[in-house]
């Protein structure tokens, strides 16, 4: 009897649960066909340039930086779309992490442009091309294929770590610095990303307008924390060669997922 009793609301939490997982499966289906408009409707307006830089830095340290990739009307379009909406979901992880980011779910409805950048055949020709094989995003229900960090607030930043590849193929961690600035001063923000390179400690350049390619599975990484009256606005967007995963790592993927964008992660 006792039995029976502990079956009735774990029966009716696996339903609830499989409600919601069906119901998020649906509105994704919804945003895939939105978002092709949106790519359809936000391509033009970004005005991107139809061929590569003439001179492409090469991949062999798994790290890359791209300087002004993008024309100068291309990347106010970017950056003034990130500004738009100065609501952010904030996480903190005492002694690692501490910052704001918008979801790539939200950006459909909040910074669409953005969602065309990413998925524009430039961008993946662009990559392709420094890291040396095809690439794809990875997928819509991943919340951070792209996602807006800001580190708006003093001592915000990340420790050290390695970026988990959930896919079967490789994994690429793709930024583009859009604000980086002392609100008061005419200097860059105090917050820097440093690799771990040959047991030394390298700093990689993060001006407005810098393309930074790096395989996040492999370079150890971190950024330093911001100080007072700083802005540093990061568009962080993700690819692969392969978007498929197993469902171990689909689980460790939303629970990370949860830790930074809340717990409707969970059916993603």
């Amino acid at each position: 009897m006792f039995q029976e009793i502990l079956l009735v609301p774990a029966a009716a939490g696996a339903l609830a649960f499989t409600g919601l997982k069906w119901r998020k499966q649906r509105q994704y289906r919804q945003l895939q066909v939105r978002q092709r408009d949106l790519v359809a409707r936000y391509d033009a307006d970004l005005n991107l340039p139809e061929r590569l830089p003439d001179a492409l830095p090469d991949f062999q340290r798994r790290i890359a930086v791209v300087p002004q990739p993008l024309p100068t009307g291309t990347f106010e379009t970017l950056r003034e779309a990130a500004l738009r909406h100065a609501r952010t979901e904030r996480s903190y992880f005492p002694a690692h992490k501490k910052g704001g980011t918008i979801a790539y779910e939200d950006l459909h409805q909040v910074a669409p442009e953005i969602v065309a950048f990413y998925q524009s055949g430039y961008l993946r020709r662009l990559c392709a091309a420094v890291i040396g094989e095809p690439v794809v995003p990875t997928p819509l229900n991943d919340q951070s294929s792209c996602s807006l960090l800001f580190y708006d607030r003093p001592r915000d930043h990340i420790g050290w770590h390695y970026d988990y590849n959930f896919y079967n193929g490789r994994h690429f961690t793709v930024l583009l610095p859009l604000v980086n600035h002392h609100l008061h001063e005419d200097r860059l923000s105090s917050a820097q990303l440093v690799i771990r390179q040959d047991d030394r400690e390298v700093m990689v350049p993060t001006p407005p307008n810098t393309l930074i390619m790096f395989e996040g599975a492999k370079v150890f990484h971190k950024v330093t924390r911001l100080e007072e009256d700083e802005l540093r606005v990061m568009l962080s967007m993700t690819f692969c060669t392969r978007p498929q995963a197993s469902l171990l790592k689909g689980t460790i993927r939303r629970f990370k997922d949860i830790a930074y964008f809340g717990v409707r992660a969970l059916w993603s």
